[in-house]
């Protein structure tokens, strides 16, 4: 029998319902990992299919192995690359075309620190950050 994953939600005062509602609710249900890989391009660049299909098979045989590991964990998964001039853009409409219903972003651990450390500096939150090896979710509070 595996072990069951706990959570543990700090809460003040006041909860955003509706936000934890979500969040539990799509950890709960049985999920789907769309990979999504941009290659960004200058905006001058050609985006016609004869210029970055290159790098597209280039980045899906690099990252082939996400979508392996995903499936080995029973997982259903699939990756998408494309090809862009808009990163903002590209995931609100690759979001939107696979239904996504949460996104999350990868950001190196010491940008996201200094952006935590302007946010929160010397507060609880940041101590939490610094000292937990584990995964910290920020849920909005209103």
């Amino acid at each position: 029998m595996s072990k069951k994953t706990k959570i543990l939600i700090a809460v003040k005062n006041d909860v955003n319902f509706k936000a934890l509602a979500n969040m539990l609710d799509m950890l709960t249900r049985d999920i789907e990992i769309v990979f999504l890989h941009i290659i960004e391009f200058p905006m001058p660049t050609s985006l016609y299919s004869e210029v970055v299909s290159t790098y597209v098979e280039e980045a899906r045989k690099k990252l082939g192995n996400l979508v392996e590991w995903a499936r080995s964990q029973g997982i259903g998964a699939d990756l998408r690359v494309t090809a862009s001039r808009d990163v903002f853009e590209a995931i609100m409409t690759e979001a939107e075309k696979v239904e996504a219903g949460m996104i999350i972003l990868q950001k190196s651990s010491k940008k996201i620190e200094r952006k935590i450390r302007k946010l929160v500096r010397r507060t609880n939150l940041e101590k939490v950050v610094e000292a937990s090896e584990r995964i910290v979710v920020l849920l909005p509070a209103d």
